[in-house]
């Protein structure tokens, strides 16, 4: 928590107990600005309530107020329920930088990196200044 790059967003309960938290950072990928979620988590007892839904859509809008292009984040293929989540309740996509995309490792890899595109994303698709696939193997 010491990084000076990290910013966090922290939910609390009514008693200011924190219950969930995500850890963010502002990067660039393959050219693009970007808002790349390294960390989501709940405590058991307010998760499949929304909760994380809610944090996600913040760090959508956090980035759209500050004309990222794409909310991006890692997921592990084991944490099926995590896959589903992103995939499906929040339309995520896999994006051209996972490994996946670029053929190198097939089922090999044990994650995907999922992103979402902005707004100011979706007005600059096809603007980039990376072009094509930039993202790398995972050995």
């Amino acid at each position: 928590m010491n990084d000076e790059r990290a910013w966090y967003l922290l939910a609390r309960d009514a008693d200011s107990t924190p219950v969930a938290f995500s850890h963010f950072r502002f990067d660039v990928e393959c050219g693009e600005e970007v808002l790349y979620c390294y960390e989501v988590q709940l405590e058991s007892k307010v998760r499949r309530k929304g909760l994380g839904k809610f944090l996600i859509q913040i760090l959508q809008l956090i980035a759209n107020s500050t004309q990222m292009k794409k909310v991006m984040l890692t997921v592990f293929k084991h944490n099926h329920g995590a896959y589903q989540f992103f995939r499906e309740a929040l339309q995520f996509e896999i994006d051209e930088t996972s490994p996946s995309m670029s053929g190198c490792c097939g089922d090999d890899c044990s994650y995907e990196i999922l992103s979402r595109r902005t707004k100011h994303g979706e007005a600059s698709a096809g603007h980039t200044h990376g072009g094509g696939h930039c993202g790398g193997c995972c050995h």
